[in-house]
Parts: structure tokens; C-alpha cells; sequence
């Protein structure tokens, strides 16, 4: 559980006044002794007891411009179906993706795109 800057600084600073030893001060705040260690430890290295920001993990597969050439695709052709579109991008930028990426990107762009009118037919027979 995340704990509050605050509380944070308020322990940190117990500790620092010698109000007892690490474990007191800890059971003092209610927080775990290698929480309040850790927070100790950044305020020594970075200044701040305060969080450090998660990363956000893998850069995107399809960049700006395969963006726009989605989105160009999808207006000239609106019934192009999600393998068609990456093979188009592997085409035209050389880098691979594969349909559930191209999805992904659809969606983060708001993007959508026609059904082809056979898989429609057959969904209504």
C-alpha cells in the first residue's frame, strides 16, 4: 500500500530525532521496518523520501507515423481487416507487428473500422 508523503516525512523525521530505533519508529507509524529502511535510504540518495514513479513499460510498437498511415489506410479503405493493415506497416516502415498490435493501436486511437460485409452476413444468418 502506498503510503502517504506526509506520513512518510513524519516518520523519517521521528528517526532522525532519535525517537527510538528503527523497528520502534516503524511500529510507532504503523508501517513496515523495511519500508521505513527504503525511505531512509532515498531520502539519502535522492533528497525526498518521496515515491519513485513506475516505468511504464515497453516503448510502442508502432510509432507516430504508422499511426498516420493507419488512420489514412482506414479512411481510403474502411473494410481492411487488422492483418491486412499489418502488412501493409510492415511494408512501408519494415517493422514487423502483428494484428493484436495493430488492434491495440485502433483502439488507443479511437479508431474504428468496418467489419468486411462477409463476416457481417454471416453473423446475422
Amino acid at each position: 500500500m502506498a503510503r502517504s508523503l506526509d506520513l512518510r516525512q513524519r516518520a523519517l523525521d521521528a528517526y532522525e530525532r532519535g525517537e527510538g530505533s528503527l523497528g520502534d519508529v516503524a511500529t510507532r507509524f504503523a508501517v513496515g521496518s523495511a519500508s521505513l529502511s527504503r525511505w531512509i535510504k532515498r531520502k539519502r540518495t535522492t533528497g525526498t523520501p518521496a515515491r519513485v514513479p513506475r516505468a511504464s513499460g515497453s516503448p510502442r510498437r508502432i510509432t507516430s507515423e504508422g499511426e498516420a498511415l493507419l488512420s489514412m489506410w482506414l479512411q481510403e479503405s474502411p473494410s481492411v481487416t487488422q492483418h491486412e493493415l499489418a502488412a501493409r506497416l510492415q511494408q512501408s516502415t519494415g517493422q514487423s507487428v502483428v494484428q493484436q498490435t495493430v488492434s491495440r493501436t485502433l483502439t488507443r486511437m479511437r479508431l474504428t473500422y468496418k467489419k468486411n460485409e462477409a463476416s457481417e452476413s454471416a453473423d446475422h444468418a
